[in-house]
Parts: structure tokens; C-alpha cells; sequence
């Protein structure tokens, strides 16, 4: 592999794991996973809410993409590489904004 390649991926995978860790988080304060209907509901936490939602979106895309490649391949495939494509850019901006890594 190359320095790149391995770039890229460390990238997704940063992106991936602070996602899933925000989500996790919000799902254990609240007794309910973030999903990207929850900002219709409008009460006390709704200011929080897109935040949480932005940052924990790609796990979230990811996760309903697995159901929808099982229903309909073309939208699962196409959330499922979205996800991946947020994360990434996730992951860079963690990488490069809060660690410094350039």
C-alpha cells in the first residue's frame, strides 16, 4: 500500500469511530439513537440535536445503508459510499484541525 492509500484510510476510520462514538454517546443520554428524522420533533433539545446529527451522520448513513442494499441496491450502494465519503471528510477534519496532522 501506499502512503496515500494508507492516509485515506486512517482518515475513514477516524471518521467512522468519532462518529459512532458521538452517536453512541447521544444514544445513551437520551434512550435513543440519532437518526436524521429526529429534527422534525421540536422540544428542549432540539439546538443540540444538529450537531449530534452532523457529527454522528456517517454511522448513521452507513448503518441504514445496509438495509436499503438488501431493498433497493442502488440507494444502499449510494448511501453506503456517501457515509464513507462524510466520514472521510470527517476524519480530515479531525485530523488536520484537532491533531494537526498534515
Amino acid at each position: 500500500m501506499d502512503v496515500q492509500q494508507v492516509a485515506y484510510l486512517f482518515a475513514v476510520i477516524t471518521g467512522i469511530v468519532s462518529s459512532g462514538i458521538i452517536g453512541s454517546l447521544w444514544a445513551a443520554l437520551t434512550d435513543e439513537s440519532p437518526y436524521f428524522g429526529m429534527l422534525a420533533e421540536g422540544d428542549h433539545l432540539t439546538p443540540i440535536k444538529l450537531p449530534v446529527l452532523i457529527c454522528s451522520g456517517p454511522t448513521t448513513m452507513i448503518v441504514s445503508s445496509f438495509w436499503w442494499l438488501i431493498e433497493r441496491p442502488v440507494v444502499g450502494a449510494i448511501l453506503l459510499f456517501g457515509g464513507i465519503a462524510w466520514s472521510f471528510f470527517q476524519g480530515v477534519f479531525i485530523l488536520t484541525q484537532i491533531f494537526g496532522v498534515t
